[in-house]
């Protein structure tokens, strides 16, 4: 009789109010207690069968006759199982927590009094189940996952039907046990469940096929692979054959298709996801969840490719989810992020201190959600492509690492993070600042590492710290991460010619250490290609003719010479005040008149690379006085390259001694009385 005791305490203890109100439960009495067993069994079921019609219709004066039958048959394990049925169908009508846990409790008991039953079992699995999905409390799953794990043991002579539904469940539970730990492994037990079920349908539903696709979808998110989002496609469609109306599985079919368009930048998963959201908004169009994720879709892809249009339809499918759900501060993270963005690419600094009132007002409220630090910190580095100034930065970076602080697996913290610092590091040529950015992107990879966009960040950053350290091992890092990014991205040439452009860059950067010709027109070829796309990129000219000149520095051919000065020519064109563009056309004929022509030829190029480097120096370049100065040097106007030196030392940039000893453009000059002076005036400043 203590199972009917310890029942009794949960009556009182879950149904209060109805003992309040006159609810008492007796002993039994002794007119039932002398009956004979056969009496006493029969008396019981007609006590539950009333009871569970009772509590059927919401009738909590069913507890009598259920404790009445408990005493009446004790040791029957079905009085405890059929009275766990009742409240768990009673818990599932009201929404009633106590309800399941007093059903859970009934089978419990009746387990205890036989194990054998698989019935017992998967009734217990299931209100546990219940219970994991009421309360959000994880422990209930894992609980629920050894009770179906007792009935499969038992289930060797269930019906198929049966079966399918046992297995459907289990994967079900694997799969929700997965949210909380975050392991492949649950997700493949899910899978391989939802597979068993599947074996044993004839005609599965919509909604199996949905829960199938489901858990393909986590895996996808979990390990990154392409081929398992199309396998949650594959199974989504088959969900919506099914059933034309099933939200779910058109809503998870738009953010599948997004997530594929994501890990590969192409626009025809772009067009699918943004078909489906569509859609989804046609079935369900007060389900703001749907608003936002399409928001976030279309913020994302206009963020990428700098698409206003695209920004701004994200604000209008914001406010959308915003007028049907005011309090979700996600819809304001990606608000303000669109807003930021549109205001930074279209010149609109109206848009912008409207970002930034909206997320000071949501910080204020949810100062512990990573998500709206992330929005503040891009509304921040917004400001700063409105004015030009790179010390929003700064601010931008105190607001990701505040995110940060809160929750370190954001991916796009550690990405923003990473960016900003390589951003600033190019800008004031800061080694320290591209190093740290490149153990920000490591962190951002290990946790998106099929991220296209992100390994381009990163391939790209590594190359500006590869130029400034001058490391060919940091260059081949870089270039290795282009590749690996042009990969995943097939239509990089049509969508992203700037990455062909910075892997270009690399390259050229690279083939300086090995002095590899085939290098150098890997890297034209690849400028040529982004020329094709878009005639008008800027500098990219500049760069054609900056690869001809690396080329003649190792074969002075007459070809590469006229393709550089044409290639100058067409920069000049582009940028008539870019002033690094008068300075290399002039280094690149100082570089081939020295090496090939005979002395006419040779003045007359000295000539126009004089007019050139007079040009840079002009506009601004500070490097001109030195550069001249080696002209002068080889066209023996000694004195003047002394002038220009000294400039070039009051300027501060002026290479160290060394490389002046080494030059050779400064050979000439160095066979004077005037160089020698100079080194000595320069040497008794040092030592002063």
């Amino acid at each position: 009789m203590h199972q009917v005791h310890f029942i009794q305490k949960l009556y009182s203890k879950f149904f209060a109010k109805s003992f309040a109100r006159g609810l008492k439960l007796t002993e039994l009495s002794k007119e039932h207690e002398n009956l004979s067993e056969e009496a006493k069994e029969k008396l019981a079921n007609e006590h539950l069968s009333k009871a569970e019609e009772l509590l059927k219709n919401e009738d909590l004066s069913a507890i009598k006759l259920f404790n009445e039958a408990a005493q009446l048959d004790p040791s029957n394990p079905l009085v405890w199982y059929r009275q766990g049925l009742a409240f768990f169908e009673y818990g599932s009508q009201t929404n009633n927590e106590k309800a399941f846990l007093l059903a859970s409790k009934n089978f419990k008991i009746a387990v205890s009094l036989d194990s054998n039953v698989f019935d017992y079992w998967w009734a217990w699995g299931n209100v546990l189940f219940v219970l994991g999905a009421t309360t959000n409390e994880h422990h209930y799953f894992l609980e629920a996952k050894k009770k179906y794990k007792s009935a499969i043991l038992h289930s060797q002579n269930q019906t198929e039907d049966i079966l399918s539904e046992l297995f459907w469940d289990f994967g079900l539970i694997y799969s929700n046990i997965s949210d909380h730990s975050g392991e492949a492994i649950d997700l493949k037990k899910a899978i391989e469940a939802f597979q068993k079920s599947f074996s044993y349908q004839k005609d599965p539903s919509s909604s199996f096929f949905y829960d199938l696709a489901n858990a393909y979808f986590k895996m996808g998110l979990l390990i990154n692979e392409t081929n398992i989002y199309m396998q949650a496609i594959e199974y989504l469609k088959l969900s919506i054959l099914k059933s034309q109306k099933n939200i779910e599985a058109h809503h998870l079919l738009a953010e599948t298709y997004c997530q594929l368009y994501l890990n590969t930048l192409d626009d025809e998963f772009f067009n699918l996801a943004n078909a489906y959201f569509e859609k989804s908004t046609e079935i369900n169009p007060l389900d703001y969840n749907i608003w936002l994720d399409w928001a976030n879709l279309l913020g994302e892809s206009g963020k990428i490719n700098k698409d206003v249009k695209k920004i701004r339809e994200s604000i209008e499918k914001c406010i959308r989810a915003n007028r049907r759900n005011k309090d979700d501060y996600l819809i304001t993270a990606q608000w303000v992020e669109s807003l930021s963005l549109l205001g930074a690419y279209s010149n609109r600094l109206d848009l912008i201190s409207e970002a930034e009132n909206k997320i000071m007002k949501a910080t204020e409220i949810h100062c512990e959600e990573a998500d709206l630090w992330y929005a503040y910190g891009i509304c921040q580095k917004a400001f700063g492509i409105y004015y030009q100034d790179m010390d929003y930065n700064y601010f931008a970076i105190e607001k990701f690492q505040i995110g940060l602080s809160i929750d370190r697996t954001h991916a796009e913290l550690w990405h923003e993070l990473a960016q900003t610092h390589a951003e600033l590091g190019k800008e004031i040529e800061d080694i320290d600042l591209l190093e740290r950015s490149q153990k920000f992107y490591l962190k951002a990879l290990d946790l998106k590492p099929a991220c296209p966009s992100l390994i381009f960040d990163y391939a790209k950053a590594l190359s500006f710290l590869g130029e400034f350290t001058d490391s060919q091992q940091i260059l081949e890092e870089s270039i290795k991460n282009f590749e690996t990014a042009l990969n995943i991205q097939k239509n990089a040439i049509l969508n992203h010619p700037d990455w062909l452009y910075y892997y270009a860059i690399a390259l050229d950067l690279l083939a300086d250490h090995l002095e590899k010709e085939s290098y150098y027109l890997k890297a034209i070829e690849l400028f040529n290609s982004v020329l094709l796309v878009n005639p008008d990129y800027p500098k990219i000219h500049l760069k054609l003719g900056l690869c001809f000149t690396h080329l003649l520095e190792i074969s002075n051919k007459i070809e590469y010479f006229e393709k550089a000065n044409n290639c100058f020519k067409l920069a000049c064109k582009q940028d008539i005040e870019d002033q690094d563009l008068w300075l290399e056309w002039g280094l690149m004929l100082m570089t081939y008149s020295y090496e090939a022509l005979s002395f006419e030829p040779q003045r007359q190029l000295y000539l126009e690379a004089e007019q050139k480097i007079i040009k840079a120096g002009q506009l601004g370049n500070q490097h001109a006085y030195y550069h001249l100065a080696c002209l002068y040097s080889l066209t023996e106007r000694f004195s003047e390259s002394i002038d220009l030196l000294e400039k070039a030392q009051n300027q501060d940039m002026l290479p160290p001694i060394e490389e002046m000893l080494e030059d050779e453009w400064l050979d000439p000059l160095r066979e004077t009385e005037l160089f020698h002076q100079f080194l000595y005036r320069i040497e008794k400043k040092q030592n002063i």
